[in-house]
């Protein structure tokens, strides 16, 4: 287990696009954003190998990545900017000010931690990351009240030869995944691309920010947001204290394993369509962790009747009902949620992952069939039937977006960390980062909880086996 001794910091430097490449820039929020306004912040850490010591990493590849990182946010300008939060009635909007704003870069080493510990996939307290993992700091209020705070910060800790650690902090009301996602592979091809490697690379297209005001909203959904937003006292909600008595593992699925689950269940089902990974797999975790969760609670629900909710989200961009279609490379949020509900007897029982399977295929095509704008303003009244009931499961990340095929010059990620599983009950989802398309899941749990989730995992992987 990882000491929990934090790293002494070397520098921090303040990373903008050259000057004069971005004009100052306003950029309201859309009803995909509003929602983010009051949820905790996105934090995510990327391990590499790395085997020279401090002075060839502050020579040889700090400069590099600086450089790159300047450039790659000429193009994703919000990330240098701030997320403005004026007064009530005003809604809050993300600016960015040319020769002003920057992104807080920093730069440090550890020498009490064990890099191997720390990525490891076992189990470890979840305050060990905390230490690879920038803060992003309280909002500046001015004398008018308008509250100001940075979109995103930047830490990068280096392990003495064994490795790097990139954690990144930053407010979800900037972009979802998939903007975050674009983000890291630019920066990471542009690094790749000035190291000197004798390859040539294909920089990833550039992100879309013209078509934001195309995106209307379709029944007050922000104004319900907003206004939730300021009844819970503005700023002060969009950060998160650490949970405390709380470990997180790393468990995985094979190829092997998840083509039995999905033999299991085209024998067992009545629908004969293909399963996806991510959907069997999900499946699988959702029933894993319930069972474990109303195991281990005090308060054992007695009615058959109970509905368990997991939340879904699926991507709007090209999905929307607009004269010209939402691109893939629009930076911002364009997520619509999904709620997945089963019967408690259902989801526990000999067949659980069979209802949860059918429950999701069922709630994806029902969302991809129909017109998401129409349905946009019910969304709230989902969620929130979700949040009050027990144990709300929701999923972070997804093997589509491919968070391990990014590599800075040091070859792909040896483990990424979505950390902000940890608040929410999320599960982290990831393709498995030795490309064998099989997944790799995070959890956050209570050690006893935990222990007792590994143990299911087990077991349901046996009974599955052809």
């Amino acid at each position: 287990m990882a000491h929990l001794q934090p790293p002494i910091i070397i520098e921090t430097t303040h990373i903008s696009p050259p000057n004069g490449t971005v004009p100052s820039t306003t950029l309201p929020l859309t009803f995909f954003d509003a929602p983010w306004l009051t949820l905790p912040l996105a934090e995510s850490v990327f391990f590499f190998s790395y085997q020279n010591s401090t002075d060839c990493f502050l020579k040889d590849f700090i400069p590099n990545l600086k450089q790159s990182l300047s450039v790659t946010l000429q193009h994703f300008f919000p990330y240098a900017g701030k997320l403005i939060i004026p007064p009530r009635p005003e809604p809050p909007y993300l600016c960015y000010n040319d020769g002003k704003d920057s992104l807080a870069f920093t730069v440090a080493e550890s020498s009490g931690i064990d890099f191997n510990d720390l990525k490891a996939d076992s189990a470890k307290d979840i305050r060990v990351l905390h230490g690879v993992l920038p803060k992003l700091p309280p909002p500046h209020v001015s004398p008018k009240g308008i509250q100001t705070r940075p979109t995103m910060v930047i830490l990068v800790t280096i392990f003495p030869g064994a490795g790097i650690c990139i954690g990144n902090t930053s407010t979800h009301v900037a972009g979802d995944g998939v903007t975050f996602t674009h983000f890291m592979k630019y920066w990471m091809s542009l690094t790749k691309s000035n190291s000197g490697e004798r390859t040539t690379l294909l920089l990833p297209p550039l992100p879309i920010h013209g078509c934001r005001n195309m995106i209307k909203d379709p029944g007050e959904v922000a104004a319900g947001h907003l206004e939730r937003f300021w009844s819970q006292n503005s700023g002060k909600n969009i950060s998160h204290a650490t949970p405390k008595n709380m470990d997180r593992a790393t468990f995985k699925m094979s190829r092997q394993q998840i083509d039995n689950l999905k033999h299991w269940f085209t024998e067992q089902s009545e629908n004969q369509s293909p399963v996806s990974t991510f959907v069997v797999s999900l499946a699988f975790t959702w029933v894993s962790l319930i069972k474990t969760l109303v195991e281990e609670s005090e308060i054992e629900a007695k009615e058959e009747d109970e509905d368990f909710h997991l939340m879904i989200n699926v991507d709007c961009r090209n999905r929307l009902n607009y004269a010209e279609p939402i691109p893939q490379t629009y930076f911002g949020n364009c997520m619509a949620p999904g709620i997945v509900s089963v019967k408690r007897r259902d989801l526990l029982g000999d067949r659980g992952v069979l209802a949860a399977t059918n429950a999701i295929i069922a709630r994806i095509k029902d969302m991809l069939s129909s017109d998401l704008l129409k349905t946009a303003p019910g969304w709230g009244q989902e969620v929130r039937k979700w949040v009050m009931s027990r144990f709300p499961t929701s999923v972070a990340g997804a093997p589509k977006l491919g968070m391990y095929d990014m590599d800075f010059g040091l070859g792909k990620p040896c483990k990424m960390e979505i950390v902000h599983i940890e608040t929410g009950g999320s599960v982290a989802f990831l393709e498995s980062r030795d490309g064998s398309n099989g997944v790799e899941i995070g959890i956050a749990l209570e050690m006893k909880k935990l222990d007792a989730f590994a143990m299911i995992v087990q077991h349901g992987i046996k009974k599955f086996e052809m």
